[in-house]
């Protein structure tokens, strides 16, 4: 149990790390990424203080937040991944072995990955 534990912990830290690394757009310097790390570890031992129906409920609230920034966001981008979805759908239909062209589903914004 402690394995998965440690484990866990260890991987939301990376996940935050990177999302934070991405929120900021740019290398955070030593100090503030020291500072995130100090603030997540406070975050966490006091987390595993907490009574357990608090880290529940405090759990479930934020996560209920959570879903209300991603449910507007996925209702945004659905209309670009059904359009993706259908050019794939042509292209296994055409007998073809299916590769993603950004200009294929008419995106006009700035990609990172698919230009």
């Amino acid at each position: 149990m402690f394995c998965f534990a440690f484990t866990t912990i260890i991987g939301n830290f990376f996940y935050a790390e990177s999302n934070f690394k991405y929120l900021v757009q740019k290398d955070p310097s030593k100090v503030t990424l020291t500072l995130f790390r100090l603030a997540a570890a406070v975050i966490v031992f006091f987390g595993a203080q907490l009574e357990f129906s608090i880290a529940w409920d405090t759990a479930d609230v934020l996560m209920g937040i959570m879903a209300l920034i991603n449910i507007p966001v996925i209702l945004i981008l659905g209309r670009i991944a059904f359009r993706c979805l259908d050019d794939y759908t042509k292209q296994k239909k055409e007998g073809k072995n299916p590769v993603f062209k950004v200009q294929s589903i008419g995106l006009k914004e700035k990609t990172d990955f698919w230009n």
